[in-house]
C-alpha cells in the first residue's frame, strides 16, 4: 500500500459516516423523475461511489499538494470498493 495509513483511515471513515448520513436521510422521492433514470438504486448506489472517489482525490490533492499516482488512485478507489457490500444493500432498498 503507498497510501498514507493516515490517510486511508480517515478516507474510511468518510465513507463510513457519508453511509450512515444517507441511511439517515433517505432519498428524495423525486430521483427517478428528474434524472430519469429506470434504476434509483444503481442510480443512486453510482453517484454515491462517484461522490467518495471524487471526494477522496480531492482530500489527497490538499493534503498531498499533488496528484495521486496511479496505484494511489487504484488504492483510494479500493477503500470505497471494501464497502460494497453496505453499499450496494442499501442502495438496493429503492429499487
Amino acid at each position: 500500500m503507498t497510501l498514507d495509513p493516515e490517510f486511508a483511515k480517515q478516507t474510511t471513515e468518510l465513507i463510513v459516516q457519508t453511509l450512515d448520513l444517507y441511511k439517515k436521510s433517505g432519498a428524495s422521492p423525486r430521483v427517478g423523475q428528474i434524472w430519469d433514470c429506470s434504476s434509483i438504486g444503481d442510480f443512486l448506489c453510482g453517484f454515491f461511489v462517484g461522490e467518495m472517489v471524487g471526494s477522496a482525490l480531492s482530500a489527497f490533492q490538499i493534503v498531498h499538494q499533488r496528484e495521486p499516482s496511479a496505484e494511489e488512485h487504484l488504492e483510494i478507489i479500493e477503500l470505497v470498493e471494501k464497502h460494497s457490500k453496505d453499499i450496494k444493500e442499501f442502495f438496493a432498498k429503492f429499487g
